[in-house]
């Protein structure tokens, strides 16, 4: 079997289960809306970029996190500094964060830049919620570390031989 294909089942399988309970799931607690869709899906994405496997998801969760925390880091600055949120204020935050994205990089586990500009995009994406932006990308880079290892699975199951993703920037395979 293609691994394209036992991959596109266990992803399919577990991105509908995701949606599902993303759409029934209201809250946690005193938290509305805990589980956003398109934010895990980001993180699925990362996990995939970045290599997959164990590699990918320690490299999805740092950096993606790092990223998040930048996002809330350059938020709380620009508002301390500018009660109205001005947009030169903004601007500034955002160069002195991107900056400081890009620089974390010489840390290994940080070392993903994409996934730290991920995070950070989540972040502003889903209107600046901390906590429902963190449980997501947590739960998407999860989902795709099971994604892989259930396309692994099938992909033996129906007969195929490989047991491995192709690797970032890598062509699959028949």
């Amino acid at each position: 079997m293609k691994r394209l294909v036992a991959l596109g089942i266990s992803i399919g399988v577990l991105a509908g289960l995701f949606t599902w309970v993303a759409g029934s799931v209201t809250a946690i607690g005193s938290l509305a809306a805990p589980l956003v869709v398109w934010v895990g899906f980001a993180a699925w994405a990362v996990f995939y970029a970045a290599g997959g496997r164990t590699a990918g998801l320690v490299s999805t969760l740092t950096s993606t996190v790092s990223g998040l925390v930048w996002g809330w880091l350059i938020l709380k600055a620009t508002l301390g500094i500018s009660a109205a949120g001005s947009p030169a204020v903004l601007g500034l935050m955002v160069a002195i964060g991107a900056f400081a994205m890009c620089v974390q990089a010489s840390v290994k586990p940080l070392a993903f830049i994409p996934g730290a500009f991920i995070g950070a995009a989540c972040f502003f994406g889903n209107a600046g919620l901390f906590w429902a932006t963190l449980i997501s990308l947590v739960g998407g880079a999860l989902l795709a570390y099971a994604s892989e290892i259930l396309g692994d699975v099938v992909e033996r199951a129906l007969g195929g031989s490989s047991t491995a993703a192709p690797a970032a920037g890598e062509k699959a395979t028949a």
